[in-house]
């Protein structure tokens, strides 16, 4: 066998034929060069997986599993599995990564050997690869990572840069937690290992409504706050209570399964919070489980910005629905 690279680049691609061309090229036009690319087309049906082909026909460092769809987690444990390198660099194929991206992570890591999970920040494009008013930094610092971690994912799951036997002594993803799968992995790897991001933005990362985030939000927020749960439980010394499960309980059984009160209130008042900020979100079933934490006594300064958003977007019934629970609850009260 070949002399390992220093790097392997992990990516799967479902169905992203319209931008996967610049994807890759901006990974093998890294000014940092000893890499392995594994790719997994996960069962691409657009024309992806010609493109691909064509691809690795040119550059010998892609390495291109072709198969049936398994989802994503499937794909990333798979890609872990079959790297060669000390270090993994995750990229999603539909962002671009800048030619100092690889060369900056590498440097950092080799300088820091306590950091086990480095992101970088990001300029963010939409759909048609305009650029976005830029976003808000990732905490720059372990001690920020740290303080903020509650919030939500630390890092930009496709900036990061990992260290190989840390991801794959950690047990890799976890398909119990998919949607909010980086997120629980992040969670696993500070009880061992520090994680920081880059303040340079090296990763033009791409927003679009077909993203997991927008796509699959209620799932995400409910599996992001039972990872956080689980977080504080083995807080304890306590062993994970999802290692052996394929998918979450339900919330009412969460109070029973943590064995404390409130951590059912806690996952519906983090899917109510998702929830408020999302237009599309407002008109689905979440809507009426923000409704029902209104009248059991949650959010009022939210959900009175929510109602103007909704007299605003001319869904004055729901607005009227949302408002008609804050009174009463008020009335109820005094």
């Amino acid at each position: 066998m070949a002399t390992a690279p220093a790097l392997s680049v992990i990516m799967s691609v479902y169905n992203n034929a319209a931008h996967l061309y610049p994807c890759v090229q901006s990974i093998l036009q890294q000014h940092f060069g000893d890499f392995e690319f594994l790719i997994v087309d996960d069962g691409s049906t657009d024309g992806s997986t010609e493109i691909l082909r064509e691809l690795a026909a040119e550059d010998r460092r892609i390495r291109l599993i072709i198969r049936e769809n398994k989802g994503l987690v499937a794909s990333l444990n798979e890609l872990l599995e079959a790297a060669r390198a000390p270090l993994l660099a995750r990229m999603d194929s539909d962002d671009i990564a800048m030619p100092e991206r690889f060369a900056k992570q590498i440097a950092y890591m080799s300088a820091h050997p306590h950091i086990g999970i480095l992101g970088t920040n990001t300029h963010d494009l939409d759909e048609t690869g305009l650029l976005l008013p830029v976003p808000a930094a990732y905490p720059s610092s372990p001690a920020d990572v740290g303080r903020l971690l509650e919030l939500g994912p630390p890092v930009c799951h496709p900036s990061v840069m990992m260290r190989t036997e840390l991801i794959r002594a950690l047990g890799g993803y976890r398909a119990t937690f998919r949607h909010a799968e980086d997120y629980d992995l992040w969670l696993r790897a500070v009880r061992v290992t520090q994680i920081t991001s880059l303040p340079e933005r090296l990763l033009l990362y791409r927003r679009s409504v077909q993203q997991i985030s927008q796509k699959y939000a209620i799932p995400q927020a409910k599996a992001a706050a039972i990872a956080w749960l689980d977080y504080e439980h083995t807080g304890n010394g306590e062993p994970s209570l999802f290692n052996d499960c394929d998918d979450l309980p339900e919330i009412d059984e969460l109070d029973h399964i943590f064995k404390r009160d409130g951590a059912s209130a806690f996952v519906r008042r983090r899917i109510v919070e998702r929830t408020r900020y999302s237009n599309e979100l407002l008109l689905g079933p979440a809507f009426h489980m923000m409704v029902d934490h209104v009248r059991g006594g949650g959010g009022f300064t939210g959900s009175l910005r929510t109602i103007l958003r909704l007299g605003r977007k001319g869904r004055l019934i729901r607005a009227m629905i949302l408002a008609t629970a804050v009174a009463g609850f008020f009335v109820s009260s005094s």
